[in-house]
């Protein structure tokens, strides 16, 4: 995917039809936040991998954000919007590491990545090095698009998703070379020390919104 139509889309998260796909998601998200901050008892740590424009989720209080994501532009552009956030946006080292200096060290209460899982090949070693950075009694949010037989996403993407990706001046093919069901998000490896929690499925059952919660360090 090209650069313009990357900031086309997320631009257009947060507009009718686009918002019927996000809005459930950030809605799955802020209760997995909201119960963490709850049992840990204190302000919680979250850093959104993978973050794009959108580092943070408005109308959580006690809940300090941090953001990183492999296109330094996108992290360029997400310092400029939201200026108070400057040195907690970071551009990660490599596809295979997160930030760790500054205010980047240490572990998160919540380590959270949204519609990232899909665009990796191999992407189990991804998400054990994500939950690797959770403390014990945190979470780990993965969401993806949901591929499985009980949702219409599939054909959606063959037809009116990819109409417009052309329209935009891209294709849809092949940009999720992991495509999830239940089952198989289910099964994702994350790591030893690591217990699913949930699999939400929202009711348009377009998404899958995976949550583990640290149980012991490795």
């Amino acid at each position: 995917m090209t650069a313009a139509p990357y900031f086309v889309n997320h631009a257009r998260k947060d507009r009718f039809p686009w918002s019927v796909y996000h809005r459930p998601l950030i809605d799955g998200f802020k209760r997995v936040l909201e119960d963490v901050g709850r049992r840990q008892g204190r302000s919680a740590r979250v850093l959104v991998v993978g973050c794009g424009l959108e580092p943070f989720f408005p109308g959580i209080d006690g809940v300090t954000f941090y953001g990183c994501d492999l296109d330094p532009q996108a992290i360029e552009e997400s310092q400029r919007l939201f200026p108070e956030m400057k040195d907690r946006l970071a551009v990660c080292p490599s596809e295979n590491a997160l930030p760790s200096e500054g205010a980047f060290a240490g572990d998160f209460d919540v380590v959270l990545a949204k519609e990232v899982v899909e665009h990796l090949p191999d992407p189990a070693p991804w998400a054990r090095m994500l939950a690797e950075r959770v403390k014990v009694g945190g979470a780990l949010v993965l969401s993806t698009p949901n591929y499985g037989l009980d949702s219409s996403l599939g054909l959606l993407e063959r037809t009116v998703l990819e109409w417009v990706a052309r329209r935009d001046g891209y294709t849809r093919a092949h940009i999720h070379p992991s495509k999830f069901d239940r089952r198989r998000l289910r099964d994702l490896d994350v790591g030893p020390g690591m217990e699913l929690v949930d699999i939400d499925i929202p009711w348009t059952r377009w998404t899958l919104l995976g949550h583990w919660r640290r149980v012991a360090k490795a």
